[in-house]
């Protein structure tokens, strides 16, 4: 089910999570800048009126979440958790879930909430996506703004933190396209929460220790340009990573080394799995690589995809030359 009205999400949500006694909190597989701290949001908004709820991932979160206390706040997926109400932030599609898709089938009902383009919806879900929205953090709090407002400071203050790392993490410090008016208007009033910006900033984006800039070092110099550089190409594998101490976590955000580019129009960023396997990353204001993530079983935006794709590197450049030049 396909609900368009946020106030009608926010009815069927808190219903529903009054209404079940256990709740877990989701977000996609390898999550990220949004997907998690938009979890902790929605974890601390459910607390603060007397629901208690799980956020739970495929893994133990990041270091680079200890400010949000992400450590402390989510459980790693185990084969034998069973939850009757499933919330699903920033992901809509039960194949992003990873890990966690076991959670599914065994839940009395399911929510999601993204803005993410509409792609295969979970079964018997309710679904809510606003592709208008900058990040699903901010979603969140568009639905419970009133609510926030009425909280005592310290938690009111968590959740701004939360929400501000989300638009943080999808504006790419707003460097992105998708940054408008509502994406200014809603940090402004996270501002009244005596949150720190520039703090947030500094932990979330730069906080890096020198064997992760090495690593970043290494990517950039795999850069290639095709088509009078119009198109580029770079890439991350496991021996990069073993090589500077850096986990597959190094690998976010690597795109926005090359943000601005003299000339170029895609970035394609291959992030190395397993061998022969590669998470891909698509980025462009020129064409709509939402197409090409769909096309290889992935999604995301128009300007800011990404898929998992098997086979060599070599064979994969080839395939996503051929379907870059096909839109530009």
């Amino acid at each position: 089910m396909i609900i368009e009205k946020l106030s009608e999400i926010k009815d069927i949500l808190l219903k529903a999570a009054k209404d079940s006694p256990t709740i877990a909190i989701l977000t996609h597989k390898n999550p990220d800048g949004d997907g998690f701290p938009a979890c902790l949001a929605m974890q601390e908004i459910l607390l603060q009126q007397n629901i208690k709820s799980d956020v739970v991932l495929e893994d133990e979160p990041s270091e680079i979440y200890d400010f949000l206390d992400g450590f402390n706040r989510a459980k790693a997926f185990s084969e034998y958790m069973i939850y009757d109400l499933l919330i699903i932030v920033d992901c809509h599609e039960e194949e992003r879930i990873g890990i966690c898709e076991p959670l599914i089938p065994t839940a009395k009902k399911i929510i999601a909430i993204d803005h993410h383009i509409l792609s295969d919806a979970i079964d018997d879900a309710v679904t809510y996506i606003d592709t208008s929205a900058v990040s699903a953090g901010a979603i969140i709090y568009n639905m419970f703004r009133n609510e926030i407002n009425e909280f005592n400071a310290k938690p009111a203050n968590y959740i701004a933190q939360a929400i501000y790392t989300t638009i943080l993490n999808d504006t790419d410090n707003f460097l992105n396209q998708n940054v408008d008016e509502d994406t200014f208007l809603i940090c402004s009033q996270l501002m009244k929460y005596k949150i720190n910006p520039g703090r947030i900033t500094e932990l979330f984006l730069l906080n890096k220790p020198a064997n992760e800039i090495r690593f970043v070092g290494e990517v950039l110099s795999t850069i290639e340009t095709y088509d009078d550089d119009n198109i580029l190409f770079m890439h991350a594998d496991n021996d990069m990573l073993m090589r500077n101490r850096v986990d597959h976590e190094g690998n976010s955000k690597l795109t926005r080394w090359v943000k601005g580019t003299h000339n170029v129009k895609v970035t394609v960023l291959f992030h190395q799995v397993v061998k022969k396997r590669y998470r891909i990353s698509l980025r462009s204001n020129y064409i709509n690589v939402n197409k090409i993530a769909v096309k290889y079983g992935g999604g995301g935006h128009e300007k800011a995809s990404g898929c998992e794709m098997k086979g060599s590197l070599e064979e994969l450049k080839i395939t996503l030359l051929e379907d870059i030049r096909e839109q530009l």
